[in-house]
């Protein structure tokens, strides 16, 4: 699958963001301080996490086009649906799991001492086993027993949302990429908004599952959608005025969603900076915007191989610091957080990659 530079650098830009969030949370970072003024931080740092599920819907949208495309040309055989979603379902997984098995079986030992159950059998007991579900990413069906790495919720519920839209998308591709999934995904996104305020609280419970998980399938869906749009795009041939209109676009939208991330504004605004970041994403796809050569480098495409490995890695450094570092400066504290992260990324996607690799290996399936 050929990389975007741009979708990399802005993979690692909004992991780092998330982690900023993470720290505003539990550090009690609340104003970015000029002077003496502070302007209040942080309360959207969660929005980086609708970027991944809107890439995660476009790429799997262009998967599932490529694989209808062979199979309609004859280059394929046809294929039983359960069998392709459940590939494609454990492809991710796979893809996913070994980097978290890395970064999980850390936090673990860090959870111990900081929650200080180090040392008693029955206490060490419970926590594994209440863990199980969590380092399965099951947690999100409702299996929540413990928090060892609290910010794998958008991992189980990306999980659970793939599973439901691959098999429908597949066998109804054009009317779900043009009316179910953007009609679904503007309702639910609507819904959660009108009644709760935000479609953000990955905590909620429904009676009948986490917000998080519809969350998660409005955005895929409606990162499934962009696909299709940028086809439409990339059909015609543009000029140059278009080509700066699209970027401007481009650079809008992802400004606009980093600035309200790192800002304390309103939930209240949640889809409003949502469409125009899938917009965004949707014209970076397109290759109809300037700028391209620029991010098209090995060191962007690192960070952009990095951004997991940094996110699953994250609540180690948090730990340490809440619970050990606790005198320097909040600023400090959070460059320490970013430091150990960025530390244990390191290891997490070496060990991760190679295990990866036997993994893969086993199950017959190519790595993305």
């Amino acid at each position: 699958m050929n990389k975007n530079g741009k979708v990399e650098f802005m993979r690692f830009v909004f992991s780092v963001i998330i982690i900023l969030f993470h720290c505003h949370r539990t550090l009690d970072f609340e104003y970015w301080m000029i002077g003496d003024y502070g302007i209040a931080a942080l309360d959207r740092g969660y929005f980086g996490v609708e970027f991944f599920f809107l890439i995660t819907g476009f790429l799997m949208a262009k998967s599932i086009f490529a694989k209808r495309g062979r199979i309609a040309s004859g280059v394929d055989a046809p294929v039983d649906l359960g069998s392709q979603s459940f590939r494609y379902f454990i492809r991710k997984y796979m893809s996913i799991f070994p980097y978290h098995v890395i970064s999980f079986s850390v936090l673990i030992v860090v959870r111990m001492f900081t929650r200080e159950i180090w040392g008693r059998i029955d206490d060490i007991l419970q926590f594994f086993f209440d863990s199980i579900p969590e380092f399965f990413f099951l947690q999100k069906f409702g299996f929540t027993y413990t928090n060892v790495d609290v910010i794998e919720w958008f991992i189980s519920a990306m999980l659970i949302a793939i599973l439901l839209l691959y098999p429908i998308a597949f066998r109804f591709y054009s009317m779900f990429t043009h009316v179910i999934a953007p009609l679904g995904s503007l309702w639910i996104l609507g819904m959660m908004q009108y009644n709760y305020g935000t479609f953000a609280d990955h905590t909620r419970w429904l009676g009948f599952g986490y917000a998080c998980v519809l969350r998660a399938i409005a955005e895929i869906a409606l990162g499934m959608s962009l696909f299709d749009l940028s086809r439409f795009i990339n059909r015609y041939t543009h000029s140059e005025t278009t080509q700066t209109i699209f970027t401007v676009l481009e650079i809008f939208g992802f400004m606009l969603s980093v600035v309200y991330s790192l800002s304390g504004y309103t939930s209240r605004y949640e889809t409003h900076v949502l469409i125009f970041l899938a917009i965004s994403i949707m014209l970076t796809f397109t290759g109809q915007t300037r700028g391209n050569a620029i991010f098209d480098k090995n060191w962007i495409y690192w960070l952009g191989k990095m951004s997991m490995p940094i996110y699953l890695c994250q609540l180690i450094g948090l730990a340490i610091v809440y619970k050990y570092i606790k005198t320097p400066p909040i600023a400090i504290r959070c460059l320490i957080v970013l430091a150990i992260t960025f530390a244990m990324s390191l290891p997490c996607e070496y060990f991760g990659r190679k295990l990866q690799q036997v993994m893969m290996k086993k199950f017959q399936l190519p790595i993305e």
